[in-house]
């Protein structure tokens, strides 16, 4: 039996976006998103985000909320559209 990924909804591809947004938007970099979610405890590596970003990982509700602490803002604030302040 052949193991199938599953596909990612509308909210995973927003919320991928907003990573890659606010990421751009605080001037860090891959690398030092997966370090600042790896000091707060669970380890993401700078290859996750790289496959977070360009929708090809589902991005899990554990990597989301520390994404989201890394980033430092709410969790929820990934499942909105990006926007520029």
């Amino acid at each position: 039996m052949e193991i199938r990924p599953l596909a990612i909804g509308r909210a995973g591809t927003r919320a991928d976006r907003t990573v890659e947004f606010l990421r751009a938007r605080q001037g860090i970099d891959k690398c030092q998103l997966a370090d600042h979610a790896t000091a707060l405890g669970r380890r993401v590596a700078k290859s996750a985000v790289c496959r977070i970003e360009r929708t090809q990982r589902r991005c899990g509700i554990d990597d989301l909320v520390v994404v989201a602490g890394a980033l430092r803002v709410s969790p929820s604030a990934l499942l909105r559209e990006p926007t520029a302040p």
